[in-house]
């Protein structure tokens, strides 16, 4: 059995082999993940508000609960009057170092308010002139909850809020009533996860006081005093004294109130754990403690658990204590043995989320001291520890990847070929982290490698890595996935199944697609209901992708559902994130009016454009339509299929079939008509129903001889070399069937012209293939 120490008074005697200094050290190195780190806080403190009323002591408050939990020897991440943005960093940048099964606490102090019976907290920035504001100036405690709670084993939600109202209750309930999946009975209620403890400053609905300026509130004021006056005892009869405590001290006026659906006792303060392995004799081969330099120089690649203790090994052994005297100061450290096996000195850096194009090759450090005694002997050593991203995770790391280290690239940022190369070499060098095969399958998808990506996403799924359980459940789904070419199997069933495994470890990727489908693909309403409520968890987190289906959703689902501003409020949110398919659906807005918006084509154009440019695969095709359409005067057929061929290039099948249109009726002296028919070929050969049909009826009135020629200038772009003539005989139905053997495809050649043609496309593609993460 294995026992862990945590924090500055950890320590632990040895019973194990010991090694001469002459014998070899393996280097530090990066080992699976482990609960063995401390426990994380979350406090923030808002005080100071934009546009509602400023508080008195919030900041104090704040303070005074970090400055606790830390001396409990809790990992802090503390935030001070942070608008909604600031908000969803701070969690995520939590959420990224949560240890699995460990103990977290959240703490707010600030503006609450209680609507639908959802706890809204408000960010600094809130204005609430409406209710499609609050999901973007607030954050919901169930939301938090639902996302700490996918990694931890237990959790303390703290809210020192509701102090006063800052906006008026009857314009805003007046709003929620006849809002979808805000206030009906049952849905929104906040039925926090098993081992959860809720405590509240005061009872549902009053308010709570802000104390005198300068100083605490009585409720924070209580909480910081009888915790540490009471360390031995659990947090549910601390709390029990500090409502005594708030009511006496308000003149019997507040009264805290908890919510808890705990199945053991939870301590605030961990109780201090001991380990006693039997001691024996030194070895007289044990190296000497003279001989441990005073400092050591640790260089280890970044990662998520890093293994310590051989830099330490040549001087442990049998009866020797080794102490943490100083802890990092960025990160966690903590000492493991059992059963006389080796020493492990685990430390877990704290990780932060960062565009992987900013981090420049820095360098991140960190310190600790360590006591080392045998017998008489007592040596004290600094490890100096300096750690380096490794190439796969600046190439491929995956944002909102909570087993990741922070750096991610969004799909169409990533260079595939030097992502593949880098993270082969990470996964061959340690296959045993599940980070790294999941970051290759990234590379390999992007380049098309439909099977390698789905190997390398069930290795990771193996190795238990949460997000690799989204990703193969998207391949489970695909529609743009050629089943006849990729040994995939079409299984939603499967998919929802890793969906669920996500959506249960905290995967806000998980909770998006499933979300999603729940949302679109089902009448039932209790599915359409939790399908809201995933997405709504996502957008928490700032999950760009939920708030662009949240907008979608409520701007074009008919009129029984639609609320036309509260689609656009979080269109623009998406939108102004950073997010491509935000910008995309912003061009819907503008381009055809809605939402209070009026129609401006050129602001639409822009708008597709911007998105077009990142990779956006439909964009292209919008502008190709708005040309046509005679919305972009000074635009003409040859720059709309410049912008259909784009789309067509990324997988919109539309950009074939439109193409293939404006090529045939449009550019005719331009253009030869096989050009045109391998357009539309290629449109076929993709998996859109309706882009599908009208190429067929396209091809359909064509000269067989044209259809034909068609299919001899897509193997001409293949490399063939046969000539264009429109004479489909035996030599060229052969050279059709050995591209269909190079491209994986049954090699039987169809007897009509068309059926050809589309053959012809599908080997194009499974040749070329689209980037799949970009749909």
């Amino acid at each position: 059995m294995t026992r862990a120490l945590f924090g500055s008074t950890a320590r632990i005697a040895l019973a194990c082999a010991a090694l001469l200094p002459g014998q070899a050290v393996h280097a530090a190195y990066e080992t699976q993940e482990r609960n063995t780190a401390g426990e994380t806080a979350i406090v923030v403190g808002i005080q100071d508000y934009d546009h509602v009323s400023d508080l008195t002591n919030t900041r104090n408050d704040a303070a005074a609960m970090a400055e606790m939990l830390r001396s409990f020897g809790y990992s802090v991440y503390e935030g001070y009057d942070l608008d909604k943005r600031g908000f969803e960093a701070l969690l995520r940048q939590a959420a990224l170092n949560i240890r699995e099964g460990s103990q977290v606490f959240f703490y707010y102090a600030g503006h609450g308010i209680q609507l639908g019976r959802r706890n809204y907290l408000l960010t600094s920035d809130a204005e609430l002139s409406g209710i499609n504001d609050l999901p973007f100036q607030s954050v919901t405690l169930d939301q938090i909850s639902a996302i700490l709670g996918g990694k931890a084993g237990s959790q303390i939600l703290m809210l020192d809020s509701c102090r006063d109202n800052p906006v008026p209750d009857a314009k805003l309930n007046a709003e929620v009533g006849a809002q979808l999946y805000e206030a009906r009975e049952g849905f929104d209620v906040f039925r926090p996860p098993l081992n959860t403890l809720v405590a509240f400053s005061t009872s549902p609905g009053a308010t709570a006081l802000d104390g005198e300026p300068g100083g605490n509130s009585p409720y924070t004021a209580s909480v910081v005093r009888q915790f540490p006056a009471r360390p031995q005892e659990d947090a549910m009869t601390v709390l029990a004294a500090i409502r005594g405590d708030v009511y006496a001290s308000t003149g019997n006026i507040q009264v805290p109130w908890e919510s808890s659906t705990l199945m053991q006792k939870i301590y605030l303060r961990p109780p201090q754990q001991t380990l006693n392995i039997a001691q024996s004799e030194p070895a007289a081969t044990l190296a000497s403690l003279d001989q441990l330099p005073a400092e050591l120089s640790v260089k280890i690649p970044l990662g998520r658990s890093l293994e310590l203790a051989s830099e330490i090994q040549p001087y442990v052994g049998a009866g020797t204590t080794v102490s943490i005297v100083e802890t990092s100061s960025a990160g966690v450290t903590s000492l493991q043995s059992g059963d006389g096996a080796a020493l492990s000195l685990n430390y877990a850096p704290q990780l932060n989320e960062l565009p992987a194009r900013k981090d420049g090759g820095q360098v991140r450090t960190d310190r600790m001291v360590l006591r080392l005694a045998q017998g008489e002997a007592v040596r004290d050593v600094t490890l100096n520890l300096e750690m380096i991203a490794r190439q796969c995770d600046l190439e491929a790391g995956d944002l909102l990847d909570l087993q990741g280290v922070g750096l991610y690239r969004y799909p169409n940022e990533i260079n595939l070929k030097a992502a593949e190369d880098a993270c082969q070499q990470a996964a061959d060098t340690a296959p045993e982290i599940g980070r790294f095969h999941y970051q290759l399958g990234r590379a390999l998808l992007g380049q098309g490698n439909l099977t390698g990506a789905f190997s390398k996403f069930q290795q990771a799924a193996d190795l238990g890595h949460v997000r690799a359980y989204h990703a193969l459940a998207k391949l489970y789904t695909s529609p743009n996935i050629d089943r006849q070419a990729v040994a995939i199997p079409l299984d939603p069933d499967k998919a929802a199944s890793l969906w669920e495994r996500g959506i249960t470890a905290g995967d806000p990727f998980a909770m998006h697609s499933h979300g999603k489908r729940l949302l679109h693909s089902t009448q039932r309403p209790q599915d359409r209901e939790r399908g809201f409520d995933l997405l709504s968890r996502a957008v928490e987190l700032g999950h760009t992708y939920s708030m662009n289906e949240l907008g979608v959703f409520f701007l074009w689902s008919g009129a029984e559902l639609a609320q036309p501003q509260r689609g656009l409020s979080y269109l623009e949110a998406s939108a102004g994130r950073g997010d491509i398919y935000g910008t995309a659906n912003l061009g819907y807005v503008y381009r055809d009016g809605g939402a209070g918006k009026s129609v401006d084509k050129d602001k639409a154009r822009a708008l597709f454009a911007e998105a077009a440019q990142l990779g956006h695969p439909r964009a292209p095709g919008e502008i190709g339509r708005m040309i046509m359409r005679g919305d972009l005067p000074g635009s003409d057929a040859a720059e709309a299929l410049e912008w259909y061929d784009m789309g067509l290039s990324r997988g919109d099948a539309w950009g074939g079939a439109n193409g293939a249109w404006v090529a045939l009726n449009k550019l005719a002296d331009r253009i030869p008509a096989h050009a045109a028919a391998a357009r539309a070929g290629k449109a076929m050969a993709l998996n859109d129903d309706e882009a599908r049909a009208s190429a067929r009826e396209l091809l359909s009135a064509m000269p067989e001889t044209d259809v034909a020629a068609g299919t001899q200038y897509i193997l001409r772009q293949l490399g063939s070399g046969i000539a264009i003539d429109g004479q489909f005989g035996p030599a060229s139905r052969k050279q059709l069937a050995n591209w269909a053997r190079e491209a994986g495809l049954p090699d039987t050649v169809p007897a009509d012209a068309i059926g050809q043609l589309q053959l012809a496309g599908q080997i194009h593609f499974a040749l070329n293939p689209i980037r799949q993460d970009l749909f």
